[in-house]
């Protein structure tokens, strides 16, 4: 018995800690207290789960891949400007800018044309476990780091804007994992099991602003 209960130690030891390899995130604006704080953002649709929400609501519209958090004031909020923040650790992977930036409707009928599907400022951010985390609808020409910089956690990145399909100023966050595709980091019975946010936070709530 004593050979076998340090065989299953040595064993146990031996088990790749993936939970510390494991990138989790920060809210991806800030919430200083004339940004996202106090009230200034709120979630306006979560990932849609075929109707549902990760926790089993109604915050999504159908086919919604990531989270949408949408600046209260609207286009006065964003022309005071809000800034999008990385939330984690990693390089700039790709980004686009310079595309209009003031949409309040999806143009449908081009998806090249302002409004439209590929006609929005982003910034995609690639993190140690090669995750990325995506950051869509940026005002143009707020970027403040060239594709390829690598940066801590939580700097200013851009401002939250309203570029392509959008129907208001909103950041657009989005989680995606190699092998997989777009993946949800909030936990919730109708969704994932296992958070990534360092702080969830409550539904409809902000996700804490604390790094990994």
């Amino acid at each position: 018995m004593k050979q076998l209960t340090v065989a299953l130690a040595f064993a146990l030891l031996a088990l790749p800690a993936l939970s510390s390899a494991q990138t989790m995130f920060r809210f991806p604006a800030s919430q200083l207290a004339d940004q996202c704080g106090n009230g200034g953002c709120t979630v306006s649709a979560y990932k849609d789960y075929g109707g549902r929400d990760y926790a089993c609501g109604g915050v999504r519209y159908s086919g919604h891949t990531g989270t949408d958090y949408a600046l209260v004031g609207g286009f006065s909020k964003m022309d005071y400007g809000v800034w999008a923040m990385n939330a984690a650790r990693g390089y700039i992977e790709s980004n686009v800018d310079g595309y209009y930036d003031r949409c309040n409707y999806w143009n449908q009928s081009n998806p090249y044309a302002a409004c439209g599907l590929y006609t929005a400022n982003y910034i995609i951010m690639r993190h140690p476990d090669n995750t990325q985390t995506w950051y869509w609808h940026l005002k143009a020409y707020t970027q403040q780091f060239a594709r390829g910089t690598s940066l801590d956690c939580a700097y200013w990145i851009a401002r939250v804007g309203s570029s392509g399909a959008s129907t208001g100023p909103h950041l657009h966050f989005e989680y995606w994992v190699p092998g997989y595709g777009t993946d949800d980091p909030y936990a919730g019975s109708c969704g994932t099991p296992y958070t990534r946010w360092t702080s969830q936070g409550a539904y409809r709530g902000l996700p804490g602003i604390a790094c990994q």
